[in-house]
């Protein structure tokens, strides 16, 4: 890179320069906000390069391409006509006004000299903060050729751009980039799950219980707002009956508390269809669906306080229900922190055959459920690449 050659009228300029803007020939913080695209860029006006006419052209083209070239920057090349329509001058060594660079970040000006030796040309280019109207730096690079300076130039472009450092407390960045969700999700969730069972002839649910819930998700991004998920989870149910007996039989009333629990474990498939709302960091969804389970086993039987115990066999004639609810995400680690909310509910009764109790032997119920549980969600395949 050449060093600074200021001539003539252009070494005053220079010295007015540093008495106007004393930190113009030194790196500066930028300040101020706005100025930034829609992918985060920080837009560059370049206005056009005044002095030699052709040569001033060739540049004011070129330069564009370098500022690209960056990958940190938009370009946004201002037209002389867009500049004549304004009625405005276009100062190489001055802030621009804004009304010609209108929603830019920074502004490039500059202009081609002659040097100070026959056949010689220097480019003077000017690199402005437009939040502040300060200058953050200038220099120059000297040519004979034309071409060499075309090669010249991304390397002068590059050394004007470096003195530009971002001050985090004042400037204000681009705005945060959306969480998206990857194609696939895969996850654990468990929790609990309160339960009420009513049974056949109720009203009302007889029975109540805590139960376990916990399982294993995948999830499928459809659009940017809606996914389905599928999941298989194992939980188990407790009904338990409360009644008073008379151990005295014929005899003197003697009243003893018994309790009758069954308990029956079971497998449960839902298929949800999620709506998500993204606020940065964080997701919601309310979400539908229908579930079947899978009784499997037998239906343990213990009763207390005389301790006996037995087992019966259980079927449903439709197993499926339905469900709805909540379920919020953030972002955490290499994936994300999950829990939901649901309600949840049979179509149908289980039925326990010939179990123990008063005639008719067999015991019919359905469930009602509110489960609430946390989990951890790893995702796979990012979108955009897809």
């Amino acid at each position: 890179m050449n060093k600074n050659r200021f001539t003539g009228c252009f070494a005053f300029s220079g010295l007015l320069l540093m008495l106007l803007f004393p930190r113009s020939l030194y790196a500066q913080t930028v300040s101020g906000a706005g100025g930034y695209d829609y992918d985060g860029k920080a837009i560059v006006a370049i206005l056009p390069f005044t002095g030699e006419e052709k040569a001033a052209a060739d540049f004011d083209r070129a330069v564009v391409g370098a500022v690209i070239n960056l990958q940190k920057y938009s370009s946004r090349a201002i037209s002389t006509g867009t500049v004549e329509a304004a009625g405005v001058r276009v100062p190489t060594d001055m802030p621009p006004v804004r009304e010609l660079a209108p929603g830019a970040r920074y502004a490039l000006t500059g202009g081609v000299y002659p040097g100070s030796y026959e056949g010689e040309y220097y480019l003077q280019l000017w690199l402005w903060d437009m939040g502040n109207s300060s200058m953050i730096y200038t220099d120059d690079l000297v040519y004979q050729n034309i071409d060499e300076g075309l090669q010249s130039l991304p390397g002068l472009v590059e050394w004007l751009f470096s003195h530009i450092t971002e001050d985090t407390e004042e400037s204000t960045s681009p705005p945060e980039k959306t969480w998206e969700d990857k194609l696939l999700a895969a996850g654990i969730r468990s929790g609990v799950s309160q339960r009420w069972y009513t049974a056949s002839g109720e009203t009302a649910p007889g029975a109540h219980a805590l139960n376990f819930e916990g399982g294993i998700f995948l999830s499928v991004r459809l659009n940017s707002l809606f996914s389905i998920q599928a999941e298989a989870d194992f939980t188990f149910d407790n009904l338990v009956y409360r009644g008073v007996t008379n151990a005295g039989g014929e005899g003197p009333y003697d009243p003893v508390f018994e309790n009758e629990k069954y308990t029956i474990y079971s497998l449960m498939f839902p298929l949800l269809f999620k709506a998500n709302f993204r606020f940065g960091n964080f997701r919601v969804a309310p979400l539908a669906g229908i579930y079947a389970f899978l009784p499997f086993g037998e239906a343990s039987y213990r009763k207390n306080p005389a301790g006996e115990e037995d087992s019966f066999s259980h079927s449903v004639s439709v197993p499926l229900g339905y469900t709805a609810g909540f379920e919020a995400a953030m972002k955490f680690g290499p994936g994300s922190l999950v829990a939901d909310i649901r309600y949840a509910g049979d179509f149908t009764a289980t039925t326990i055959k010939d179990a123990a109790g008063t005639p008719p032997d067999d015991i019919s119920y359905k469930r009602r459920m509110l489960s609430f549980t946390l989990g951890y969600a790893f995702g796979f395949i990012d979108v955009a690449k897809k």
